[in-house]
């Protein structure tokens, strides 16, 4: 497929799920939220242990560093 033709029926996808979505009926209160709080707590939550999580989920690491190559995941 050439690029022209890919563009166009990416276009042409999305403006029948945009058509399709502008369907779909919903009331306000599906969507809406109401919270006795609405703002966080400054100095709330402790972010104890988050380093080891963090460091923990990384697939390549070095003591206390992430190994990523930059545009990896292009």
């Amino acid at each position: 497929m050439n690029k022209k033709k890919v563009e166009k029926e990416a276009k042409q996808m999305l403006d029948n799920f945009a058509k399709a979505l502008s369907k779909v009926k919903t009331k306000e209160e599906d969507y809406h939220v109401d919270r006795d709080k609405s703002e966080r707590v400054e100095g709330g939550d402790s972010c104890e242990g988050f380093k080891s999580k963090l460091l923990g989920n990384a697939p390549e690491k070095d003591d206390d560093f992430i190994i990523a190559e930059k545009g990896a995941w292009k």
